[in-house]
């Protein structure tokens, strides 16, 4: 069953996925907008400053005194993109109320202190700002986070690949911002970014877990009522069906292993209504242990250290990764896409079909035990307009043949092949290499 989904105010939306499995209750709240060079940054800044303090909690020490209060609970930031929609935000786990030691609204005072988080921040004695060292001490926490992204070889690889790929489209820009656009953002600017926000985003909560509906979205309608001034713009995220021309792109670094990404688009994304026939081909061709890649790149051709293909579904683009010696790479490369070309030729077993939709709904399975996980596959279908359920998704790979996969695997064109070229031999080692 879909989430049940309240309208509390223009833009303003509380899903509550209702169930007794957890000992903890699961709240979120997420402001959804555009994702813009011009404020990037700036949201990606926000969140931890607001966590900082509040006018009630002024400095993180009295806000974690209250959150032990609440039985060691907390709230935490959430910055992400789906396709080219940034997502900021905030989500908790709390005790449930019938578990605590004593009678406590524990749920109820969790909900007023992410209320207090989001529409109470201390400001200075103006009014007009954030304070001035908590929002440089941000600042300084985000450019390092920045700057760090290099340090995992394996993402930085997959991150480069998407930005070489999607060059001049939204989707290439950062949901972390860029150093220089942190740096300039002052106090005073962050602070007239906030009060647009509530004004112009939509915003969406999450509930999972077991309590009073009502009192909830009673509370939750009174603390997010000051969101309600506008109507915010729907996701949008621009696809692009077919590759037009292969782009390679090297780049050298100090690191031993070569990391090798290679990009395609899909022509599918969620929106599309055959997407679950493509969850079978990325299962298939690299999304599992028993994939073609895995199981023909690394362990019988030994090419590779991992191989695998991750999907980014609003965009339809799809990127497999592999940390390679550097000698490996055009064999690497070449074997990669001929066992696409083995899936577009029909070659696929019937071992390969049950093993690829045993792990996908074996997947599918795993998120009713996390009500985090389970919330973020209704969020990322809720900005495709779908509303299925993990048991739904299960059910439709039932009648997905090898030929759909097939079919699906011809729609399929190269677009990107980015190589982290290492140029240190063997012997000399990296301290900033994650193999």
């Amino acid at each position: 069953m879909p989430p049940a989904r309240i309208k509390l105010a223009d833009s303003v939306y509380l899903n509550i996925i209702e169930t007794d499995k957890f000992k903890t209750n699961f709240i979120s709240a997420e402001f959804m907008l555009p994702l813009r060079a011009e404020t990037a940054s700036q949201a990606s800044l926000l969140p931890a400053v607001l966590l900082r303090g509040t006018g009630k909690y002024p400095d993180m020490a009295a806000l974690n005194k209250r959150f032990d209060y609440l039985y060691g609970s907390g709230i935490w930031q959430r910055v992400y993109k789906l396709g080219e929609t940034q997502v900021i935000g905030f989500y908790s786990y709390v005790l449930a109320d019938k578990y605590a030691l004593e009678p406590t609204p524990v749920l109820s005072e969790l909900t007023d202190m992410l209320g207090e988080v989001i529409f109470n921040p201390l400001t200075e004695a103006d009014g007009g700002a954030f304070r001035s060292d908590y929002t440089e001490g941000e600042k300084r926490n985000l450019c390092d986070q920045i700057k760090a992204q290099i340090n995992n070889k394996g993402a930085y690889a997959v991150k480069r690949c998407y930005d070489e790929m999607c060059r001049g489209e939204a989707f290439a820009i950062s949901a972390m911002g860029e150093v220089n656009a942190v740096e300039a953002i002052t106090p005073a600017s962050l602070y007239k970014f906030y009060r647009e926000l509530l004004t112009t985003a939509r915003v969406e909560l999450y509930f999972v877990g077991n309590t009073d509906v009502k009192a909830l979205t009673a509370q939750l309608s009174a603390l997010f009522a000051r969101c309600a001034n506008t109507v915010a713009p729907e996701p949008f995220t621009q696809v692009k069906r077919r590759a037009d021309t292969v782009r390679e792109v090297i780049e050298d670094q100090p690191v031993n292993q070569g990391k090798l990404s290679i990009g395609f688009r899909t022509d599918c994304t969620l929106r599309d209504r055959d997407y679950h026939v493509f969850a079978m081909f990325r299962e298939l061709y690299g999304g599992s242990p028993s994939s073609k890649l895995f199981m023909n790149v690394r362990e019988k051709l030994s090419l590779c250290y991992y191989c695998s293909a991750s999907p980014e579904a609003h965009k339809g683009l799809m990127v497999v990764s592999s940390g390679i010696e550097v000698k490996n790479k055009q064999k690497a490369q070449d074997e990669i896409l001929r066992q696409l070309e083995c899936v577009k030729n029909g070659e696929i077993t019937q071992s390969e079909m049950i093993a690829a939709r045993n792990s996908l709904i074996n997947g599918y399975r795993e998120l009713y035990d996390d009500a985090g996980s389970l919330k973020g596959w209704y969020t990322s279908r809720l900005l495709a307009g779908r509303d299925d359920s993990p048991e739904d998704a299960a059910a439709a790979l039932e009648t997905v043949t090898a030929e759909e996969i097939a079919a699906m695997a011809k729609r399929v064109t190269l677009d990107t092949v980015y190589f982290l070229n290492g140029t240190l031999k063997a012997e000399e080692g990296s301290e900033n290499e994650d193999e």
